[in-house]
Formats: structure tokens, C-alpha cells, sequence
């Protein structure tokens, strides 16, 4: 029954983030997440304990997360930081045990309709109702709920549409549904205007490109990209110019440097670097509590906006050692499998590609301080954790063969 219900973990997850706009109301949702979440993971780590070490550095992560609340100035904060972040992460062992065969990860993939559905609904109710806020400009009247913090759901979404053409479109509707489904949210993101989310549009499709696609596919995909924003452009061409036009000074020369994230790093690095105090150097001590923890308070009640920031503010430097090695051992985990599995060639070089993809994408995208927010990462870590359990089932089929003959 659990396992049923994990093939639609995605969009249940991004369904709730748009019902908290309503969260005065449906106040249990969130423990409701929690609590499945929670119960997914306990099922898996009783039936499949055997697979711990395959994501160990993951584990001795999350684990240095938790202990870190013994020490902590604010528990309530940190808790409840802490298993915003931990818990996407801990999602990893879902779909390393889950979904590991291609059967699986097709199932998998078909979820993610779901996820355009979801969040094309959320943008047509918010318009319709005035739901949520107009950021940037009123003017523009430009909303999507509760969701106007949480773009790279979006992004990330939008990135898995080739997954969901190669693994799930055989049928005529799934494919178009893709089509319009990941064509409708990426429009959204380029007029929501923000930089990281665009960029991680961007970077993600060129990491995928440039790890084997074909010219022609590649060709292919500009060519209807191409066609889709000339269609597109002159239905939102005013509500996109007055979002430019209210984020100009975001573009003028020098304004990086005039940024919160930019002014914040360095405040966060120096106190790290000077070891000063050597505890909170190594170990930071506030679990993810960022307000008020650094620059002597000068930021006020702004949080972190830089995920490494908050790593090394409030969980030390040792905290993004172990946060480094979790992906280093996913890494060089799929460089041992890929040369030892049975999937066909192009199924591998497609899995690769999509993988390094979300390895490498991340990384850009935590210059926006995302890692607390539950659904983009579930989307990250639960396909990084499938893939990677599908060419490790794969290789073990393989060993399997081999000592039969």
C-alpha cells in the first residue's frame, strides 16, 4: 500500500504546498506530509536496511543534522528547519529502494504530469481569485498562490520532460499532455523574472545537451523552444515588461554586489574563516536557524538567502564537508555502476545524462537559498536516488549472470 502510494509522492507534496496558502485553515497538512514522509522512510529502512552503506554519507549527514538539536539556541526553529531540510534529503533512500528498475522509474516519470497539472491549476485559480501575492509589481497581476517563493519546482519540473517523453511517452496524450504541460510552466518561469530559476533552466538543459544528445535532437529542441516563446511572447509581453521594468535596478551595473546574498557571504565567511570561536567555526550549533545568528544581527529578521551561507552559519564547516561528501559518493557510486550494468546504451547515456544533471543543477540553484523548501528537492533527490537504485539493480542482475556461467 505505502509503496503505491510513493508513485505519487511528487505532486501530493507540490499539492500541499499550494494548499498552505490556506494554512490558518489546514494547519495538520503540514504534519500530514511529515507523518507520510516519515512512514515511507521507516518502511524502507526496516525492509530494505540492507542497502544503508550505498547512501551512507547521506545518512551521516542527516544524522549530524539531528544531533546538532541537543545544542541549539531555539529548538522549535531549528526542528523544524532541520527536518524541512533532512527530510527531502532522507527521500533519497526512497527512490534508490523503490523505484530501481526502468518499469518503476516510468511510473515514476508519469507522476510528474501530475505535477504540471497541479501547478498550471494553482496559476489559472490564483489569477481567477486574486491568490496570493503580486511580486514585483501589481501592476502585472502576475500570481501562483503560495508558491511565489518556491520557483524552482518549476524549474525542476519543467527539467524532467525529456524523462517523461523517453520513458512515458508511447502514448499520444502523455506525450502532448508533457508537451504542453513542461512548454505552460516554463513560460511561467521566464515571466516570473527570476534569475536563479531561469539560470537553472538554462544550465540544466545544457548539462543534459552536453552529455550526448544528438545536433538533431538538440536542433529539435530549439527549434519548438523557439516557436513556443514567439507564440507565447505577445499574450504576456506587457505583464513581462512590467516585471522587468520593476526589477530593473536588479540589472544595472553593480547590483550583485549591492545584493542581501552577496553582502551576507561575506559576513558568514569571514566569522567562519577567522575561527574566532572555533566551535561555531566547525559546528555552527544552530540547526539551520539563521535569523539573528550572523553579522552581529545587522540583517535583522532576514535569513540566509545562500544555502552554503546557512551550512556553514549554523551547522559549521564540518556540516559542509558531510554535505559536500553526500553527493561525492552519489557521484562516484554511478561511475563504478554504469560500467557494470545491463541496461541498453541508450538507456544508460540517457540516465547519466539526466542524473548529472540534477547532481551538477543543484549546486547552481542553492546560490537562491533553497534547501529548506520540501518539494523541489523531493523532486531532486527521490529521481538522483531511482536512477542511481536502477543501474545498481541493474549491475547486481548483471553479477548475477555472470556467476551462473
Amino acid at each position: 500500500m505505502l509503496k503505491k502510494l510513493a508513485y505519487f509522492l511528487l505532486p501530493f507534496n507540490i499539492l500541499i504546498d499550494t494548499l498552505l496558502l490556506f494554512s490558518e485553515q489546514l494547519s495538520w497538512l503540514p504534519f500530514l506530509r511529515a507523518g507520510l514522509l516519515l512512514a515511507l522512510l521507516l518502511f524502507v529502512f526496516f525492509k530494505h536496511g540492507q542497502h544503508v552503506q550505498n547512501y551512507s554519507a547521506m545518512l551521516l549527514f542527516v544524522g549530524y543534522c539531528l544531533l546538532q538539536l541537543f545544542f541549539v539556541t531555539d529548538f522549535d526553529t531549528s526542528f523544524n528547519i532541520t527536518l524541512k531540510v533532512c527530510l527531502p534529503i532522507a527521500c533519497f533512500a526512497l527512490g534508490y529502494c523503490l523505484f530501481n528498475t526502468v518499469g518503476e522509474l516510468r511510473k515514476l516519470s508519469v507522476s510528474i504530469i501530475w505535477v504540471y497539472l497541479i501547478l498550471i491549476a494553482n496559476f489559472v485559480l490564483s489569477q481567477v481569485f486574486n491568490l496570493g501575492q503580486s511580486v514585483y509589481s501589481e501592476d502585472s497581476n502576475f500570481r501562483v498562490g503560495n508558491l511565489d517563493d518556491a520557483w524552482n519546482i518549476f524549474t525542476y519540473s519543467v527539467l524532467l520532460a525529456p524523462m517523461i517523453l523517453f520513458f512515458a511517452g508511447e502514448t499520444a496524450l502523455r506525450r502532448y499532455s508533457t508537451y504542453v504541460g513542461a512548454g505552460l510552466n516554463a513560460l511561467l518561469v521566464v515571466i516570473s523574472i527570476k534569475r536563479i530559476a531561469i539560470l537553472g533552466l538554462i544550465t540544466g538543459t545544457a548539462i543534459r545537451w552536453g552529455y550526448g544528445s544528438p545536433i538533431k535532437r538538440i536542433l529539435k529542441s530549439l527549434v519548438l523552444l523557439s516557436a513556443a516563446v514567439a507564440l507565447a511572447f505577445p499574450f504576456f509581453r506587457e505583464t513581462i515588461e512590467k516585471r522587468i521594468e520593476a526589477r530593473s535596478d536588479r540589472f544595472e551595473s553593480g547590483a550583485i554586489e549591492r545584493e542581501g546574498r552577496f553582502l551576507e557571504s561575506e559576513y558568514v565567511w569571514e566569522g567562519a574563516l577567522s575561527f574566532d570561536e572555533p566551535i561555531r567555526s566547525l559546528f555552527g550549533l544552530e540547526g539551520f536557524n539563521s535569523v539573528g545568528n550572523y553579522a552581529d544581527g545587522r540583517f535583522g529578521d532576514r535569513q540566509l538567502h545562500v544555502d552554503y551561507n546557512l551550512i556553514v552559519n549554523t551547522i559549521g564547516l564540518v556540516g559542509l564537508m558531510l554535505y559536500f561528501a553526500m553527493f561525492i559518493q552519489f557521484g562516484r557510486r554511478m561511475i563504478r555502476l554504469q560500467a557494470k550494468t545491463t541496461l541498453t546504451p541508450q538507456v544508460s547515456l540517457f540516465l547519466r545524462s539526466v542524473f548529472w544533471m540534477l547532481l551538477l543543477n543543484q549546486f547552481i540553484t542553492s546560490f537562491a537559498g533553497q534547501m529548506y523548501h520540501v518539494s523541489y528537492r523531493l523532486i531532486v533527490f527521490v529521481m538522483l536516488g531511482a536512477i542511481l537504485g536502477t543501474f545498481k539493480n541493474s549491475s547486481h542482475a548483471r553479477a548475477n549472470r555472470l556467476q551462473w556461467k
